[in-house]
């Protein structure tokens, strides 16, 4: 059924919002930043720090947002206030203790379901929790692990990329809790924001070149059972928007240096040869894009079986955060596996 005028003039300035706060991401954390050994004045704040933020809440309302969709049934209220500790939680964790805090915390989280649904005869309900774990808030999780950049080497004074160590909250936070100064957890680098610009650029061209090429050629269908409107030459067509999205953020990042040399994979101080920076580009532009492709199907068929049109209908249009998020937090994990090898 078409949308009448006032429905897409909701879903067109939704979509606007949507996309001016992911270009507000990568901005924060190319201008509000504040590099130790610049000889500026120390802050606490970060634009990374505001993006957690903002990405916890995410993961709060994702969380929400597939309860809801499970029903009660499946997940009765006596598992609801592990759920809210868990969307309140994973931020302190990863604050704390990294990405691994998260993955401990999950655990945690786990076991006290587990003794919950013992002590309400529940355990039908185990499965649901420990999906509901990982996706959404694993998966989610890992746009905080692109967004807090950290590096894997140790850089001397005299290297080039010692200056453009990040100092804020983070370093502050790792000095009361006795971890070196010099620990990966407190020095990070700035390649959260090209993180960021990958993940979105992919998954939107992805999205965007799937639609317009799907609409216009689109013959064969690729998942009939699950989403009937998407189609194989769609599929092509989104893998070649998010070859192009990747091109896109190497060439302002990396090629044209916008914001400057150090925020782009090619930086001298980084130490990456040539081979390594093509491979990440190619990789997260074409398996990038088939990852996106997977976490919109996921969605879809996870809707189908709950029997739902929309997560929820916070976005309007649009739907809820699940509905937009579903393709790029799938292309957030594969680009976090390349971040992690390379970095």
């Amino acid at each position: 059924m078409a949308l009448n005028k006032k429905s897409l003039l909701n879903r067109v300035l939704v979509g606007i919002v949507i996309f001016i706060v992911m270009i507000g991401m990568i901005l924060l954390n190319v201008f509000f930043v504040n590099y130790t050994h610049s000889g500026a004045k120390d802050t606490i704040i970060s634009g990374r720090a505001i993006n957690s933020v903002i990405i916890s809440a995410l993961i709060l309302l994702s969380v929400i947002e597939m309860r809801r969709a499970l029903g009660k049934d499946r997940i009765p209220d006596c598992f609801s206030w592990l759920l809210w500790l868990y969307g309140f939680g994973l931020m302190p964790a990863y604050v704390l203790f990294g990405f691994v805090g998260i993955l401990f915390f999950s655990l945690i989280v786990f076991i006290v379901s587990i003794v919950t649904a013992l002590a309400h005869n529940r355990a039908d309900s185990l499965i649901f929790i420990a999906f509901m774990l990982v996706y959404p808030g694993l998966f989610m999780a890992t746009l905080l692990y692109l967004n807090r950049s950290a590096a894997t080497h140790t850089y001397g004074a005299t290297s080039t990329m010692y200056r453009y160590l990040e100092n804020d909250i983070w370093v502050y936070i790792n000095q009361l809790i006795g971890k070196s100064p010099t620990s990966r957890e407190a020095y990070l680098l700035p390649l959260n924001a090209i993180g960021l610009a990958l993940v979105f650029a992919v998954s939107t061209f992805t999205d965007t070149f799937a639609y317009f090429v799907g609409s216009l050629f689109g013959k064969h269908k690729l998942c009939p059972h699950i989403s009937p409107n998407k189609t194989v030459e769609g599929a092509v067509g989104g893998i070649f928007g998010g070859a192009l999205g990747s091109f896109l953020v190497f060439a302002l990042f990396d090629w044209a240096k916008i914001f400057g040399p150090q925020f782009g994979l090619t930086f001298d101080g980084l130490g990456l040869s040539t081979v390594y920076v093509v491979i990440t580009y190619v990789l997260i532009g074409l398996f990038g894009s088939v990852a996106t492709q997977i976490g919109d199907l996921l969605a879809s068929m996870i809707k189908r079986y709950c029997g739902i049109k929309d997560y929820s209908r916070i976005l309007g249009e649009h739907g809820g955060i699940i509905d937009r998020m579903d393709g790029i937090m799938f292309n957030s994990v594969f680009v976090s596996f390349v971040f992690m090898f390379i970095l």
